[in-house]
């Protein structure tokens, strides 16, 4: 059965995609070309979202970020959107949770 695992490992590598390959050769970033979300934490008072659909909760304690891969939960406390894009959204304030929700 040797034969039988190397062929599954060998299909487990076919799986990838062609935007995901193309995006390899050309060095590109792969948040940009398969379009998933990239999160940056800088210590634990902001956090940089890029790649996000919607904001589905916002309170002072709270964000609930829409993505296409799930939901972000950030809590924390006195949190607020300092910069909002159409694709980035900056969250400052003292964060103690991230949570990731399928």
């Amino acid at each position: 059965m040797p034969g039988k695992k190397k062929k599954e490992r060998k299909a487990e590598k076919g799986k990838r995609s062609i935007k995901e390959k193309m995006s390899e050769f050309l060095e590109l970033p792969k948040e940009i070309v398969l379009d998933i979300s990239k999160i940056t934490m800088y210590a634990n008072n902001n956090m940089l979202i890029e790649n996000y659909k919607g904001i589905i909760e916002y309170e002072n304690d709270r964000l609930r970020i829409n993505t296409k891969d799930g939901i972000i939960k950030v809590m924390g406390n006195k949190l607020f959107i300092k910069e909002i894009t159409s694709e980035d959204l900056l969250i400052y304030g003292d964060i103690t949770s991230i949570e990731f929700l399928k």
